[in-house]
């Protein structure tokens, strides 16, 4: 035994690891269990009560003060299509020139948490509007983070509008209007 460990210093050691491998892995059920989807679960409900009061400050305060509060100060951005703004301060800079009647609401209805409980994705529907007019709607997707002081912040956001609806009237066959 001695000759083959000289010959090959690295055989013994891997067969100790084999060993300690083989020994650890049959230890069948004991030792300690994670409950994963309920960890899950308590993030995306934290994550969703954020949600919620991100859409009630931006009914009660306005949309600029709710997305300086809401969005990560630096690490967020938010996309639409052919737009990516980043900072808090330039997307709420985009709600400056709003009309008094422009409005928002979203309502979160699921989305995914994180086992750790730092990171989650909220979904949900929502509706623009200026005054009674519609102007879009849609789902939304919004990535939230926490940060030092273990509060959620939104770190990304994008929209998807519904589809437009097809029109209701039959077209003429001869290309006739009306």
């Amino acid at each position: 035994m001695t000759i083959a460990i000289k010959r090959h210093p690295y055989r013994a050691a891997f067969v100790a690891m084999l060993v300690a491998l083989a020994v650890a892995c049959s230890a069948g059920g004991a030792g300690p269990t994670v409950d994963v989807k309920g960890g899950a679960e308590a993030t995306l409900k934290s994550a969703m009560q954020a949600d919620i009061d991100f859409t009630a400050m931006a009914k009660k305060d306005g949309l600029k003060a709710a997305f300086l509060h809401f969005m990560d100060p630096a690490d967020s951005m938010f996309i639409e299509p052919g737009i990516v703004t980043k900072t808090a301060a330039e997307i709420a800079n985009g709600f400056t020139g709003s009309p008094p009647d422009f409005t928002i609401e979203w309502v979160p209805d699921g989305g995914y948490g994180s086992v750790a409980g730092d990171m989650a994705v909220t979904t949900g529907r929502y509706a623009v509007k200026s005054g009674q007019a519609s102007v879009a709607v849609g789902r939304y997707i919004t990535a939230w983070r926490k940060n030092d002081k273990d509060e959620w912040k939104a770190i990304l956001g994008t929209t998807a509008p519904d589809p437009v609806a097809p029109p209701t009237t039959t077209p003429d066959p001869n290309g006739r209007p009306g």
